[in-house]
């Protein structure tokens, strides 16, 4: 019998897709993916440990600083403080000021009333007393209380001064001549001077007779005058206001004193 012996190895051919495959396969085993990877790993922590130390910088700077700040605010505070204090002396000081200058404001020197009254005086008119009389201070009107609220008592307003003349004139046409002359006075309030009492009465002039007129008797009979009494508040005005005034009645210290306190800024003009 016959044996058949067939060597297929001879006959194999190397496959083209088989070669394709041995290179794709080589090409997939490189390290370099292997690399980057681990290039990667290290640098994205280098790269947080890096952002985070700068920020750590940025802070320790931003703390300095507001330390900086903090010691500078706390200087600038003590300084406020010292403003504040000088603030306040300067307000008292100008209360001070003030106060002081409505003291001079508010007075209305005799001298002057006395000086002003007596160039008022008419020819027939004398003067035999001139006196100051203080008013009682008038309490005002409460006003009435609104629902729910209780009732505030009205301030009584300041107590005012007045001036009373007394004297004796020819006629009572004269005594209304000097009230109306007295009206027009800057130091009294023109709508309460007024006649208070007038009257006819003997007149109190003393007569003397010169030379030598022993053993005879002389009856001098002398014509009866007019007694009478004026009153009148002083004006509300303040003596800054009177300055010409003042002035003119040779009121030289309160008007100098005023005027300095105009200079000053301490009363307005």
């Amino acid at each position: 019998m016959y044996s058949l012996d067939v060597n297929f190895l001879n006959d194999r051919q190397n496959r083209p897709t088989e070669a394709g495959l041995s290179r794709v396969r080589t090409a997939r085993s490189s390290p370099l993916p292997l690399y980057l990877g681990l290039a990667t790993m290290i640098a994205l922590p280098a790269l947080v440990g890096g952002f985070w130390l700068f920020l750590q910088n940025q802070n320790q700077q931003l703390e300095q600083r507001q330390a900086e700040l903090d010691s500078q605010l706390t200087a600038l505070n003590a300084q406020l403080s010292v403003i504040n204090d000088i603030n306040a002396q300067i307000s008292r000081i100008d209360e001070e000021n003030r106060a002081l200058a409505t003291v001079f404001d508010q007075i209305k020197p005799w001298s002057a009333v006395l000086q002003d009254v007596r160039g008022r005086v008419p020819s027939n008119v004398q003067i035999r007393q001139i006196e100051q009389v203080e008013v009682e201070p008038q309490a005002p009107a409460t006003p009435p209380p609104t629902e729910g609220e209780e009732p505030v008592a009205a301030e009584p307003e300041p107590a005012g001064s007045r001036v009373r003349i007394i004297g004796y004139a020819q006629s009572f046409n004269d005594v209304n001549d000097f009230v109306l002359t007295l009206q027009r006075s800057p130091f009294l309030n023109s709508g309460e001077v007024r006649l208070v009492g007038s009257r006819l009465v003997e007149n109190p002039t003393e007569v003397e007779i010169s030379g030598d007129q022993t053993g005879r008797e002389i009856d001098v009979e002398l014509p009866r005058v007019v007694e009478y009494t004026i009153e009148g508040d002083l004006t509300n005005l303040p003596a800054s206001a009177l300055l010409q005034d003042l002035e003119r009645t040779l009121s030289v210290g309160l008007a100098t004193r005023i005027q300095a306190l105009r200079d000053r800024g301490v009363i307005q003009p």
